[in-house]
Protein backbone atom coordinates (compact mmCIF):
# COMPACT_ATOMS: atom_id res chain seq x y z
CA UNK A 1 0.00 0.00 0.00
CA UNK A 2 1.43 3.18 -1.12
CA UNK A 3 0.16 4.61 2.33
CA UNK A 4 2.07 2.63 4.22
CA UNK A 5 5.29 3.02 1.83
CA UNK A 6 4.98 6.56 2.59
CA UNK A 7 4.41 6.79 6.45
CA UNK A 8 7.62 3.67 6.69
CA UNK A 9 9.95 5.38 4.73
CA UNK A 10 9.50 9.32 6.66
CA UNK A 11 10.04 7.19 9.61
CA UNK A 12 13.36 5.96 8.15
CA UNK A 13 14.12 8.86 6.68
CA UNK A 14 13.72 11.12 9.77
CA UNK A 15 14.31 8.48 12.95
CA UNK A 16 16.23 6.01 11.89
CA UNK A 17 19.83 7.68 12.08
CA UNK A 18 19.30 8.38 15.57
CA UNK A 19 17.41 5.28 16.40
CA UNK A 20 19.25 2.94 19.53
CA UNK A 21 19.91 -0.31 18.01
CA UNK A 22 17.01 -1.84 20.11
CA UNK A 23 14.51 0.83 17.74
CA UNK A 24 16.22 -0.54 14.61
CA UNK A 25 15.56 -3.96 15.18
CA UNK A 26 12.16 -3.44 16.53
CA UNK A 27 11.19 -0.87 13.26
CA UNK A 28 13.22 -3.98 11.11
CA UNK A 29 10.55 -6.35 12.72
CA UNK A 30 7.44 -4.29 12.30
CA UNK A 31 8.37 -4.19 8.77
CA UNK A 32 7.55 -7.91 8.44
CA UNK A 33 4.04 -7.96 9.56
CA UNK A 34 1.70 -8.40 6.64
CA UNK A 35 0.34 -5.45 5.10
CA UNK A 36 -2.99 -5.75 6.39
CA UNK A 37 -1.90 -5.65 10.02
CA UNK A 38 0.67 -2.50 9.52
CA UNK A 39 -2.89 -0.55 7.65
CA UNK A 40 -4.53 -1.49 11.05
CA UNK A 41 -2.09 -0.52 13.37
CA UNK A 42 -0.76 2.76 11.33
CA UNK A 43 -4.43 3.70 9.04
CA UNK A 44 -7.01 2.52 11.21
CA UNK A 45 -5.64 3.20 14.57
CA UNK A 46 -5.17 0.11 16.32
CA UNK A 47 -2.59 -0.35 18.77
CA UNK A 48 -0.57 -2.89 19.02
CA UNK A 49 -0.07 -5.82 21.94
CA UNK A 50 4.00 -6.06 21.25
CA UNK A 51 5.20 -2.61 23.30
CA UNK A 52 8.20 -2.16 20.78
CA UNK A 53 5.82 -2.14 17.87
CA UNK A 54 3.28 0.31 19.40
CA UNK A 55 5.84 2.73 20.24
CA UNK A 56 6.86 2.41 16.52
CA UNK A 57 3.11 2.64 15.60
CA UNK A 58 2.65 6.11 17.89
CA UNK A 59 5.93 7.48 16.63
CA UNK A 60 4.55 6.62 12.95
CA UNK A 61 0.80 8.15 13.96
CA UNK A 62 2.81 11.22 15.11
CA UNK A 63 2.88 14.62 13.50
CA UNK A 64 5.72 15.60 12.13
CA UNK A 65 7.11 11.76 12.23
Amino acid sequence: MKELDLLLERWLRERYPAASPAERAAFAAFLELPDPELARYLLAGERPAEPAFARIAAQLAAPGA
